[in-house]
């Protein structure tokens, strides 16, 4: 099929009948290597992966092993994309009200703000984006099997998933509901054409759960806040992630972008189930 700005060299050196595994095997080599290249990174520049800061500028200088991996596959949607912006702010306030409200009727206590504040927001940026390079970006294009472009939103969104298993406090519900945010985030570089709003929406959530309100992000304890709720929030150690409100959150933002995907004069949502060689 036609690609977005050229001929992925998966199209036109491999079989058709090979491309599944192939796929699968540069998605699993390009993984790879971005975690060991972190691990090479931290040795010599002498960083601990702990620290979430080191961590996350580890991850993000780490993806430059990806790009040459992501050259291979064809794209399903674009890289940057600034189109729909309207009804991706609309999807990210369906997601955010609810826990702005909670945090309000919480009752919130000035904790104060830092330099620290500043660096550890940029480092959540840092993490968002690599996650959604690696995520949206290269994994979903890389696994779209059987021709499919559902099913590299799917299982882009189940590794993305597995990703948070090993984190402190980590529970079913919350694993179930980051596979959710995965697939709205998906849908997201589908319907904007490009990675700009799923890094923000997903830095926006980090950011205002644990370091505006205080709240544990995916397990995450102790980031430096602006405040802290006064009364303890409906939801476990893991943070918000594990609450029922983001599952119907979740599902409301997925809602609005597949209505808008329905609506529109070009017929996105048929684009997404459209082959992807």
């Amino acid at each position: 099929m036609k690609m977005h700005g050229r001929t992925a060299f998966l199209e036109w050196r491999c079989p058709s009948f090979a491309r599944p595994l192939v796929r699968l095997g540069i998605t699993l080599a390009g993984f790879l290597l971005w975690g060991l290249t972190q691990g090479f990174l931290s040795g010599i520049l002498g960083l601990e992966e702990s620290n979430i800061p080191n961590w996350a500028i580890l991850s993000f200088i780490a993806l430059v092993v990806l790009f040459p991996f992501w050259r291979i596959v064809p794209r399903v949607a674009g890289w940057f994309g600034r189109v729909n912006g309207r009804i991706a702010a609309a999807a990210s306030a369906v997601l955010l009200i609810p826990f702005v409200i909670i945090a309000l009727r919480s009752g919130l206590q000035y904790a104060g703000i830092t330099s620290g504040w500043f660096l550890f927001a940029a480092s959540l940026f840092l993490l968002a984006a690599s996650e959604e390079i690696v995520c949206r970006g290269f994994m979903m294009d890389a696994l779209g099997l059987r021709r499919s472009r559902i099913t590299g939103l799917l299982l882009s969104s189940l590794v993305f998933a597995m990703l948070h298993l090993g984190n402190c406090h980590a529970v079913l519900s919350g694993i179930v509901n980051i596979f959710l945010a995965g697939v709205l985030f998906g849908i997201l570089r589908l319907l904007t054409d490009g990675l700009l709003y799923p890094i923000l929406v997903h830095w926006l959530w980090n950011l205002a759960t644990g370091m505006v309100f205080g709240w544990n992000v995916s397990g995450h304890e102790l980031l430096p806040t602006i405040f802290r709720t006064t009364d303890h929030p409906p939801w476990g150690a893991f943070g918000p992630e594990e609450s029922i409100l983001m599952t119907i959150g979740t599902l409301g933002a997925i809602a609005v972008l597949i209505k808008k995907m329905y609506l529109s004069d070009n017929n996105a949502l048929s684009r997404v189930l459209e082959t992807s060689e």
